[in-house]
């Protein structure tokens, strides 16, 4: 069904409060969205109506719009007169209040509005995201027209196969790379400094901030090394130098130097991923500490980041063509043949995860002395609905209720430290990115050094935190792995596929880390209760 444009002048009253409400209700339902997503956006649409009523008073007058722009839905609500944020005033929005910081980050990725405040107006904007289709039934109808496709390409005599596959396949597949390559950088630096930004202001990064944030980075490479450990029997290892002459140490000591850039521009230049995100996080932290002060460049990059994830969302729509071109290609070329490891892959990820996942069961279950088996059933509901969906934003609330109702976590902290999870808890997606990379180079003979696994795994971790809130956002990733670790462009045709598939298990990891961080996080913090825990 398609979403009406609809426009219209009012002035706060009750009875504007419920007409307004009404439209919104209805734009959304149109949008075709989730049953909770339309009653959780509608509902806090009349919160921040009834509060706009409450502080600016009958008669002020604002302006709704809805409808649809570059093919996204939009709602937004404008009144005119003195700020107000009606998810947290000035001074108001503590760690532990659930103010405008984490209604920032329920904002990107489309739960809740977003609040700003321009020319004299207070803005309220609104994007959901749209119900989508399980990206697997697209990925196995391409992969089964792509095998198709192969199979009778191969009956072709081999003058016309290879001119086919020259002048059309591989071509549109190189202009696909390149305009993911050309999208990738500017994406994962603006997408960065944004998710800085949205932690809020330097109050959430006090004692209780930095203890979640610092959590869930931790765990990120906690999982690399687990992983590092995991594959080490599954590969072969060469030396840059000898023990003696320290070519190991060398190489990884010019490595970390190497991070901070000579200057601005050469990172985006040379295409350098480390020192691009070195830069993302310089000026995302300069951000967070400015904050109000430059509201122009907030605005700016906050803008712009929608921008590119709007394009990349463009880019990622292709993904049934370009699998359908990738296994074309795999097969006219019979690269599809050097593939028959990808068991090994499989069964590296397996171990992998099953390894990370015991060890996160282990760590609650022995420090907050509570039963695997009781564990397990607590966090089974949150692990099934991210491996079934592959979104985060799906498991927003199954985590909510798992922390504080079932796992006894104080309400103050689900607020915050969720939303921060649901943005920041990565550890899937880190230890698919090192797997995946350590297979390719495998595959394709790029010597696996000690300098290469530092640097596979502190490039995973940062990119991890990068990839964008949009289906086979962690494609774009690879490109830059692949970049940086030596890996022919070339793997990029499988890494496509694999993208799709493992993202169900990266995002089943990273949700199950999220109770797990918060329950060591809330013990510390003496913010749990043992009776409900246990219980």
């Amino acid at each position: 069904m398609a979403v009406s444009a609809k426009t219209l002048t009012f002035r706060l009253s009750k009875d504007a409060v419920g007409q307004i409400s009404s439209l919104t209700a209805e734009a959304l339902k149109e949008g075709d969205l989730e049953v909770y997503d339309v009653e959780r956006l509608h509902l806090a649409v009349e919160q921040v109506l009834l509060k706009w009523l409450d502080v600016l008073g009958e008669g002020t007058e604002g302006t709704y719009r809805s409808g649809k722009r570059l093919g996204r839905q939009y709602i937004n609500l404008s009144v005119s007169g003195p700020r107000v944020n009606p998810f947290g005033e000035d001074g108001g929005d503590c760690v532990l209040n659930g103010g405008n910081s984490v209604q920032t980050l329920l904002a990107n990725i489309g739960l809740t509005p977003s609040y700003h405040y321009v020319n004299g107006e207070n803005q309220i904007a609104l994007m959901p995201k749209r119900k989508k289709i399980n990206p697997l039934i697209y990925l196995i109808c391409s992969i089964v027209a792509g095998v198709c496709a192969g199979l009778l390409c191969r009956e072709l005599p081999y003058d016309i196969r290879h001119t086919f596959s020259e002048v059309i396949v591989t071509p549109l597949f190189d202009t696909f790379i390149g305009l993911l390559i050309a999208t990738a950088l500017p994406m994962m630096f603006l997408s960065l400094i944004w998710g800085i930004y949205s932690i809020g202001d330097t109050a959430t990064l006090g004692n209780v901030g930095k203890r979640v944030i610092g959590r869930y980075l931790g765990r990120i490479y906690f999982t690399l090394v687990i992983c590092a450990l995991v594959c080490i029997p599954f590969f072969e290892y060469a030396a840059s130098g000898s023990a003696v002459s320290g070519g190991e140490f060398t190489a990884i000591f010019s490595m970390i130097l190497n991070i901070v850039p000579s200057n601005l521009i050469s990172p985006f230049v040379e295409g350098n991923s480390l020192q691009i995100i070195f830069l993302a996080v310089a000026f995302g932290l300069a951000m967070l500490i400015l904050n109000k002060k430059i509201p122009v460049i907030v605005q700016f990059v906050g803008q712009a980041n929608n921008i590119i994830q709007l394009i990349m969302e463009w880019i990622t729509s292709l993904l049934p063509i370009i699998i359908f071109i990738s296994i074309l290609q795999l097969m006219l070329t019979d690269m599809l043949s050097d593939m028959s490891g990808l068991v090994k892959l499989f069964v590296i990820i397996l171990l992998c995860v099953s390894a990370n996942l015991v060890l996160m069961i282990m760590s609650v279950s022995i420090r907050r002395k509570i039963s695997p088996i009781l564990l397990i059933k607590k966090l089974l509901p949150t692990f099934l609905v991210a491996l079934t969906t592959a979104s985060s934003a799906a498991t927003f609330s199954t985590n909510m209720e798992c922390c504080e109702k079932k796992l006894g976590i104080h309400h103050k902290l689900v607020n915050f430290g969720v939303p921060l999870g649901t943005a920041f808890s990565r550890p899937g997606h880190a230890a698919i990115f090192f797997c995946v990379c350590l297979f390719m180079a495998d595959t394709y003979g790029v010597p696996i050094t000690i300098s290469w696994i530092f640097a596979a795994i502190l490039t995973s971790g940062l990119l991890a935190l990068a990839v964008p809130p949009v289906p086979g956002g962690g494609i774009a990733c690879y490109s830059i792995l692949f970049l940086q670790l030596g890996i022919p462009v070339e793997a990029l045709g499988i890494a496509v596929v694999l993208e799709i598939v493992l993202d169900f298990v990266s995002t089943s990891l990273n949700m199950v880390a999220v109770p797990v961080d918060m329950v060591h996080v809330a013990g510390r913090l003496d913010m749990v209760d043992e009776n409900v825990m246990r219980g």
